[in-house]
Parts: structure tokens; sequence; C-alpha cells
């Protein structure tokens, strides 16, 4: 019995499982190190480096700003052919993503040691030092990142698959912040026993007073310098933890990253050039069919616009409730230690849980529904915290909340990172190009938010409840308002683009897993209408696109109309 061609295509589109898995581990490393520098940066500079609470903020504003300003400079070099055979055979994406992931491992952990041979110069001094391997690192950052997202719609055309990889990185993304906050619980309780007679001796020599940039420490064992108990404090003895903590971190991301590129094979660069003429055997002839953007074309499309604002919106709210759940737990609830690491490890779980059954959600009804529900739940988390008092709400109400906030954060991302590569579509050329642009707003935009927080900070308690109720929710809205706004848009359609040739377009899912076939790509696929290149057809434009009937489609008469040559043909 002869094999069916159509399940013979459907094998070859599918990714293998190791493959998958090799993919999302590639951006473990960054995950790791993010982890670190957004939640025990200011800790390390201001409790353990005695940083005035200006200058370590001067420390995370450099990285904010190297880093917004690296991702779009790597996305254009990223989207370039690389010349160097060793390197195209390789991969341009692979080659970028392997020196980021050098310059990291030789960065990082001076960022959290002391300053080498500098220990007794002014802070200003030692400022110029610590920028220097801020910067090496947050290019090396934006080299992981914005090749590792370039890469997936390199790896695979079809939608649901997209969603998919994004789903499998959003989950190593949250074990490994979970990762991090286990590592630092052990690293820093290690001969916490023999200090522990000293803590009350200690106290006032490690007491800094709190100011608006203070930030509390996010595990279990570890209290704010000003607030001595029997429980361990941080100060400059734990310089070396700190250190041991990078080194561990670096230790497994480079593991994870060496799995990404023994297991990921990235398809081979076709340049423009060879690409820029699709012949299309119809009646005889061959039409010259534009196929690339450029940079400057992409500045053209209002979705550009549309989507880098979702996707700003999408990174201050996750990124704000990271920073201030921990500070509302100890300042406006007035819990224990204890809370500083549970409330956020049951919002990285319940956002792990919801990547899971992201691919589904999105299969079942679609990118902009679930963007919408994702903004709709992370809304009514904000409002639950708003509203939120008395016993039930410190015992076991703070952790549903905690659940709201972790799954809406993981549709937000999920789905906008998917959302962005629909907008890249087949334009793979220029994929680097845009996430860079994405993560250069998102960066800014993240950085003056938290700026101005900090800066409007009164000392009190009510003050992140505000917070987290007002700056995470608008974020929300505003997410929610951009998806109503994209209702009646074709992400990944470009000006000028023929609406007829939508029938052409691939479905979001195969047949075979609940997608619906297409009959027109079926005559294609089967050969039907004879075509040495089939295009895609948001490649092609309206001026270039021929009528569907004078494709000679026999096998779909019902697309020309009664009475054309083409319908009587097929009648006959």
């Amino acid at each position: 019995m002869a094999d069916d061609p159509k399940s013979d295509d459907l094998k070859k589109s599918s990714m293998p499982w190791m493959t998958k898995l090799s993919f999302g581990v590639g951006h473990v490393f960054n995950d790791l190190c993010a982890s670190m520098w957004f939640t025990y940066l200011l800790i390390f500079y201001e409790k353990v480096l005695l940083f005035d609470s200006t200058v370590a903020g001067l420390v995370l504003l450099v990285g904010q700003i190297a880093d917004g300003v690296s991702t779009p400079i790597v996305g254009i070099f990223s989207d370039k052919q690389n010349k160097i055979p060793i390197c195209a055979r390789y991969g341009r994406r692979k080659v970028w993503h392997l020196l980021g992931t050098v310059l990291v491992i030789v960065s990082f952990p001076f960022i959290y040691s002391n300053c080498l041979g500098c220990e007794d110069l002014d802070q200003w001094s030692q400022l110029a030092y610590y920028s220097i391997f801020v910067c090496i690192f947050q290019f090396g950052w934006a080299c992981v990142q914005i090749s590792h997202l370039a890469l997936i719609p390199d790896l695979t055309t079809k939608k649901h698959q997209r969603t998919e990889l994004n789903s499998i990185r959003y989950a190593f993304t949250v074990l490994s912040n979970l990762t991090v906050f286990t590592i630092t619980f052990f690293v820093l309780n290690t001969g916490s026993s023999s200090n522990a007679n000293e803590t009350d001796n200690n106290c006032t020599l490690t007491t800094i007073s709190p100011t608006p940039t203070s930030n509390p420490i996010l595990s279990s064992g570890m209290v704010r310098a000003d607030e001595c108990s029997s429980v361990d404090t941080i100060g400059p003895e734990d310089a070396n933890k700190f250190r041991d903590i990078s080194l561990i971190c670096v230790g497994v991301g480079a593991a994870f990253s060496l799995i990404f590129h023994l297991g990921v094979r990235e398809p081979p660069y076709i340049p423009s050039k060879q690409q820029d003429i699709v012949s299309v055997e119809g009646q005889g002839s061959k039409t010259q069919q534009p196929r690339k953007m450029k940079k400057v074309d992409w500045f053209k499309e209002l979705p550009f616009y549309q989507i880098a604002v979702l996707y700003m919106a999408t990174r201050l709210y996750v990124n704000l409730y990271q920073v201030y759940i921990p500070l509302y737990v100890q300042e406006t609830l007035k819990l224990s230690e204890t809370f500083i690491a549970t409330v956020p490890f049951a919002m990285y779980l319940a956002g792990f849980l919801g990547s899971l059954v992201m691919k589904e959600i999105n299969k079942k009804i679609g990118r902009k529904r679930t963007f919408a529900l994702g903004c709709l739940v992370g809304i009514g988390g904000c409002l639950w915290v708003w509203f939120g008092e008395g016993s039930y709400y410190t015992e076991w109400g703070i952790f549903l909340v905690a659940t709201l906030l972790g799954t809406g954060g993981s549709t937000l991302l999920i789905t906008s990172l998917s959302i962005t590569a629909d907008l890249i579509g087949s334009n793979v050329e220029g994929g680097a190009f845009v996430y860079g642009f994405m993560s250069l707003v998102d960066k800014f935009s993240n950085g003056i938010i938290i700026m101005i927080i900090q800066n409007s900070n009164p000392e009190e308690s009510w003050y992140y409840r505000s917070v987290i109720t007002f700056a995470c929710g608008a974020s929300c809205v505003l997410g929610l308002l951009v998806t109503i706004s994209l209702i009646n848009v074709k992400i990944g359609r470009r000006r000028g683009e023929s609406v007829v040739l939508d029938i052409l377009e691939e479905p979001d899912t195969p047949e075979e897993e609940g997608g619906i076939d297409n009959p027109a790509l079926t005559i294609i696929s089967d050969g039907k209408i004879p075509m040495e290149v089939k295009p895609n057809a948001c490649q092609l434009r309206a001026e270039d696109t021929p009528s569907m009937c004078q494709l000679g489609l026999k096998d779909v008469p019902a697309l020309c109309p009664k009475g054309s040559e083409n319908s009587e043909k097929a009648e006959d």
C-alpha cells in the first residue's frame, strides 16, 4: 500500500521534541542572570558593598540603558548574512548566541564580587569599574536574547509550533527563577548558625535606614538590615556568598547553553538576493514578486507600533509585580520573611502551570482573545490587592492573588511573543531587528516607570499596594486597549498585499491536530497547479497578484465566477 503523501508532509513539518526542549533551555542562562539582576542587585550594592542608594540605582540604570541600546544593534547585525564560512555553516543566529554566552560568562561574576584592587576607592570610582562589566554583561545578554527569539520564526512557519516554542521557553524561565531562589536560600544560610550569636552585636553596624530604593531579600532566612532579629542579616561579610551564587548560576547556565547548541540545528540562511524573484508558472510566464522587507519598511507598518506597545505593556506588568510584590508583602502586609519566599514561589509556579496549557488556549480562541483574557486575569489580581484585607487575606488570600498575577503574566508574555512572531511572518530576514526594537521600547519604558515610582515613594506602608493596583493594572488596561485596536488587523499582512490570497494561507494547526485543512493549499501541494515555486500569499502584493481564475484552478471551480473561461473548463 502506497504511503499517503499528505501524511509524509505532516511528518516533515513536525518538530522533534528533542529540538523543542533544546531550544527551550537556550535562554536559561539569561533567565538565571536576569533573576539575580532584578532581585538582588540593589540588595548587594546597598547592603554588602554599602553603596549609597543613588549610586546603586545608577548601576541598574546603566545596565538598562546598555541593554536597550544593544538590542536593536544586535538585531540589525544578526539579520545580516555571515560571510565567514564556518560561521555561516553554524548558523547566523547561533553564532550571536554563542558570542553572547561567552560575554556573560566572563562578566557576570564580577558584578557580584568586590571591586578587585579598588575596594578602598570612593563609590564613584567603583561605579566606573562595575559599569564596565555591566555593559559587557548587558551586551552579551542582548546577543543571547535577540538571537534566541529570532530563531523561532526561522525554525518554523506554523503558528501553533511558534506558540509551543514560546510556552516551553517561558516554562524554563519560571524554573530558572525558582532555581535562583533555591540556590540563594541554601548559599546564604550556609554557616548561619555560627553567626547567629553575633547577630545582635552586629545589628547596629549593618543597619541602613530605609530609602525609596530599598528592596527586601526574596528568600526566607533574609531580612532587612534595619529589622534585626535572630535571623542573620545581609552585610559586607556576605560578599563571597553572592559571588558563589553568581558562579553557580554561570555554571548551570553554561551547561544548558551547551545543550542548546548541540540540540538545535539552525536552518540554512538563504540570502535575500536569491529570493527576490519568485517564478510562478501559471500561463507559461514568470512574475517577479518582492519578498523582502528592509529595516525602514517596518516603520511604515502600523501594526509594528501597535505590537511594540502591546509588548511594552506586557513587560511593564510582569516586571513591576516581580519587583514590588516582595516589597508589598514585607512593607504593606507586614508578613514574616517566609512569605517573601513563598508568595513569589506561588506566583511563578502558577505561571509555569499556565504556560503548559497556553498552546491549547491559543488554538481554541486565538491570539487576541487569549491576550485579552490574560489582561482580565491580571486586572482581577490587581483589584484584589487593593481590596484585600483581614486575616483570611494574609493567611491564604495572598496566595490566590499571586496565582492570578502569575497566570496573567505568563499568558501575556507567551501570547505577546507569539503575536510578535506572527508579525514577522515569513520575513525572517528582519526577525532579530523586530525583536530588538520591541526590547528597546521595553527596556527604556521599564527604566523610566520604575525610576518615577521610586522617586515618588512617600515611605508609607500603603504605597506598594497602590503601585501594584494602579501601575500593574494600568499596564493590563493598556494592553487590552491595544488588543481592541488589533481586532480588525490581520497581523503579518503588509500594506498593499492581496486580501484575496488569504485563502492560500496555511491553517494554524495541521489536520491531525484538529485543524481545518485548506483545500486550495491541498491542491497546490498535490501538484494539481503546476508551480515551480509555491508563493506564500502574504508575500504577494496586490498589483502583482493574478486573478484566482488566471491560475487555472480547475479543481476549485467555485473560486471562478460563472461565465469565465476557467469556470467553463472546470464544468467540462
